[in-house]
């Protein structure tokens, strides 16, 4: 009975962890005017990109800007080939890539769905343990995302956790790791 206990403890923690803390902010309280018409994000997500140079910088860029559609399918190979697979199909699956392309292969959704893509690695501020990478994604011909995901290793097993998701410019997912706690 006790190790059913402690079992289902560590399987409840490790929920609380991932938990979307998106949904606590309210668009007039985490966003102001600009004098331009557009609008900045205030609000607690410390990787929004607003925050870039505030709560975090960008470490490398892994993936200079690039457009896949004006790439060959063999340089196409080579961009994913420096991702493991797993983040990849964390993107794609994000942005419902999958759906939208009648689950075409990657090399294919990015050739023709994706217009252009940034990878970088990042150092946090607020959370300088974690090992963050950062996908900024341009789709629909002006629209972009920015999700930035913590790469996770135990052991040999390497995992990614989504610390943030925006879709220009919304917070659409911001984890409780990279919340800031203590603001507002």
């Amino acid at each position: 009975m006790f190790k059913m206990l402690l079992a289902l403890s560590v399987v409840f923690s490790g929920s609380v962890l991932a938990q979307n803390m998106a949904e606590k902010e309210n668009y007039k309280d985490a966003y102001i005017d600009m004098p331009d018409g557009s609008s900045r994000y205030v609000g607690k997500c410390s990787t929004h990109e607003d925050y870039e140079k505030f709560y975090f910088k960008t470490k490398k860029v892994l993936q200079k800007y690039t457009d896949p559609s004006q790439l060959s399918d063999t340089e196409i190979k080579g961009i994913l080939a420096k991702f493991d697979k797993e983040v990849i199909t964390l993107v794609l699956k994000t942005l419902d890539m999958y759906d939208i392309s009648n689950s075409a292969s990657e090399v294919s959704i990015l050739k023709d769905y994706i217009d252009d893509i940034t990878v970088e690695s990042l150092s946090s501020v607020v959370r300088p343990e974690l090992d963050l990478i950062r996908f900024n994604v341009g789709v629909g011909g002006g629209n972009g995302s920015f999700m930035v995901f913590n790469k996770v290793k135990k052991g040999s097993i390497v995992s990614y956790e989504m610390m943030s998701y925006t879709f220009d410019s919304d917070l659409n997912y911001c984890d409780q790791k990279v919340w800031l706690q203590n603001s507002k």
